[in-house]
């Protein structure tokens, strides 16, 4: 009978402690699936990152040489309206 009294306390305390331990090791494997997801979302956003950063430079490229031809365009026209006033 006395064996069974000290049995019921500390079956008690070692089902806590594995509860305690069990929500533990829980929360670190939710925890490890959280980071790998936020991984994963940071992969996509940085190719899809670096493909909109692609598509700008490409945009920007295409208006510096219509800004150039433009200024030569220009350039030639007032020469041409100059070399006309002259005559």
């Amino acid at each position: 009978m006395d064996s069974i009294g000290i049995l019921v306390p500390l079956l008690g305390i070692g089902c806590g402690l594995a509860a305690i331990l069990g929500g533990t090791h829980i929360k670190s494997q939710q925890l490890k699936l959280q980071i790998a997801k936020e991984e994963r979302a940071s992969g996509a956003s940085s190719s899809e990152t670096q493909n909109e950063i692609q598509r700008l430079k490409d945009r920007v490229a295409v208006l510096e040489r219509l800004l150039t031809d433009g200024d030569r365009k220009l350039s030639s026209e007032i020469d041409r309206l100059r070399s006309s006033e002259r005559i």
